[in-house]
């Protein structure tokens, strides 16, 4: 609870720093990756106006401005910083609806002390419960993403996590050792 006796904490600790980091890092990764990619386009078109020998930098740039939005992707940073975002939307709504009915159940004077503490301990147990199933509901979202990037990765890269190697793909045969042999 708060400073003030009786009144509940009015802003949530922690979150507001955690959000403007990977806002941040969010932010730079897909800027760097426009910029990458615009440099990218505009570079192989001076060159030829130019006459220079400088149009293949605009494949670098554009794998670069790739590279960007892959690790944004791939490490989850817009769509945590957006989960984020929403999940501390809700427990400031869940704070806000606890206050509410806090200063409502001190405001009942007919109410006895016994009842208005009952009352109270069952805002706090509703809170914790609510603020609990948002963690779990924001821990769950994130773990299916992480498990799909790793599915993507895999299936990329031709990875089976079963026999823990690369997948035997089009002209490669396995060997008798089991390993992988190319037979083209």
């Amino acid at each position: 609870m708060g400073g003030r006796r009786g009144r509940p904490r009015t802003r949530l600790p922690g979150t507001c720093a955690t959000r403007r980091c990977a806002a941040r890092i969010s932010r730079l990764l897909r800027g760097c990756a426009i910029l990458l990619g615009i440099a990218g386009g505009v570079v192989p078109l001076v060159s030829a106006a130019s006459a220079g020998s400088g149009a293949s930098w605009g494949y670098v740039l554009l794998a670069m401005a790739g590279g960007c939005l892959a690790f944004d992707h791939f490490f989850g940073l817009s769509s945590a910083w957006m989960r984020d975002i929403a999940t501390a939307q809700a427990l400031q709504r869940a704070l806000t609806e606890f206050r509410l009915d806090w200063v409502t159940t001190e405001l009942r004077t007919s109410a006895t002390e016994e009842a208005v503490l009952r009352r109270r301990e069952e805002l706090i147990r509703v809170l914790v419960l609510r603020t609990a199933e948002l963690v779990e509901a924001e821990t769950g979202e994130w773990l299916s993403e992480f498990r799909s990037n790793i599915g993507d990765l895999n299936r990329r890269n031709g990875w089976s996590p079963a026999t823990g190697h690369p997948s035997v793909g089009a002209g490669q045969s396995a060997g008798p050792d089991g390993k992988q042999a190319d037979i083209t």
